[in-house]
């Protein structure tokens, strides 16, 4: 019977991953070609409010595409494992609100290339989130003094130095100790700064926006 639960429980996160690989399966070709049209005549395009080249948008849905493939393999390799036993996997922390609606929600985006963002800004618009755009530590911290966030997203590496993101997150934790910190950053920081990162307060340190995403309440359309 347990095992039953797990299985159906393990098919239920399968669900909305197979239905967006398959949406980008059929809609793939399309997309190829639009992109290929826009590359050769130097289109650009709006996403959350920030201008994108063809190549920059192209890259962005690449690394979508690539972390949702990656996901994917890693469910289906657990559906493989059959009855061998696995060690549990490490859960989402909760976010705690004072409303389950992401509309009442407010989120500090800090990041010196913003623009990197722009299809996951989208995402979470649409989602019903507000967000607040910031490019230093120090803007940041000047933000979320005037108006406190929700949530506070941070990438790791900036020009004032290399692991600004842990900096942050322990300045935020200063000024409000319960507001989850997330740090959205590449594959090698999230793995070398992991320990220090959750030791300063962070919520989570990830390179995988489908792991950021899944974290976040959904919008009741409110």
């Amino acid at each position: 019977m347990d095992s039953a639960a797990k299985l159906i429980s393990a098919l239920a996160a399968l669900v909305w991953p197979v239905i967006l690989a398959v949406l980008l399966f059929k809609l793939l070709h399309p997309i190829r070609n639009l992109l290929a049209s826009g590359l050769n005549r130097k289109f650009t395009i709006k996403v959350a409010g920030n201008e994108l080249t063809m190549e920059e948008a192209s890259e962005q849905q690449r690394t979508i595409v690539s972390d949702l493939q990656s996901k994917l393999a890693e469910l289906e390799k657990r559906l493989g494992a059959g009855s061998a036993p696995r060690a549990a996997p490490r859960a989402m922390p909760s976010i705690s609100s004072s409303s389950s609606n992401s509309s009442n929600q407010r989120i500090l985006w800090v990041d010196d290339h913003p623009k990197n963002n722009s299809y996951f800004i989208a995402s979470l618009e649409e989602r019903g989130f507000r967000i607040d755009t910031a490019l230093s530590t120090d803007e940041a911290t000047a933000r979320f003094k005037r108006l406190p966030y929700d949530m506070v997203f941070s990438d790791m590496e900036r020009p004032e130095n290399e692991k600004a993101g842990i900096d942050l997150t322990r300045k935020i934790k200063l000024i409000s100790p319960a507001t989850p910190v997330f740090i959205f950053c590449g594959a090698w920081a999230a793995r070398s700064y992991r320990a220090e990162a959750l030791a300063a307060g962070a919520t989570e340190i990830t390179s995988s926006g489908s792991t950021l995403l899944s974290a976040l309440p959904l919008s009741d359309g409110g």
